[in-house]
């Protein structure tokens, strides 16, 4: 299967709107036809073919770029907002080397253990209620990077004790 990376030309049509030609993979057909730029029949065709060439408005490209930019600092600020509320959490609870040793030795089945934490929601919502958290906890879970940032606020709070040097007698 071919990989397609995009290449991006401004060209300027009869109506004085500049158009934005790009090269679009599958990923980028699929989400250009969800946004209504693309017919049925180049739909068809950019599948069959493994990608499509595709003129844009350039001004719609700049509104999804900082639509985009707006909704990824959103999701990021919220996700650091949830690790700093479950590392006080782990915290107050004097949990904090135990949490690290269990989360740096597990962290390579992260992905799994939130796709666990998925197939529990509906246990855990008759359980506990309005208060169930599984559904925020496996998505911080999917990404390592989360954990990665999870173990360094954590390391903050409590650092490790340092060797004691042995006296001679």
């Amino acid at each position: 299967m071919k990989h397609f990376q995009p290449q991006n030309s401004i060209t300027q049509t009869q109506e004085s709107e500049p158009l934005l030609t790009m090269v679009a993979g599958p990923e980028q057909i699929e989400r250009l036809a969800t946004l209504g730029v693309l017919t049925a029949a180049q739909l068809e065709a950019g599948r069959k073919a493994g990608g499509l060439a595709v003129s844009v408005p350039a001004r719609l490209v700049k509104e999804f770029q900082a639509n985009s930019q707006a909704e990824f600092e959103t999701l990021l600020n919220n996700e650091l907002a949830e690790i700093e509320k479950l590392v006080q959490r782990i915290n107050a609870a004097g949990l904090n080397r135990a949490a690290r040793l269990f989360i740096g030795s597990g962290r390579p089945l992260s992905f799994f253990a939130s796709q666990l934490l998925l197939m529990a929601q509906p246990v855990a919502k008759l359980t506990l209620g309005q208060k169930d958290f599984t559904g925020q906890y496996s998505r911080l879970l999917e990404k390592r990077s989360n954990l990665d940032y999870l173990l360094i606020r954590l390391e903050e709070l409590n650092p490790k004790p340092k060797p004691k040097k042995k006296e001679r007698p």
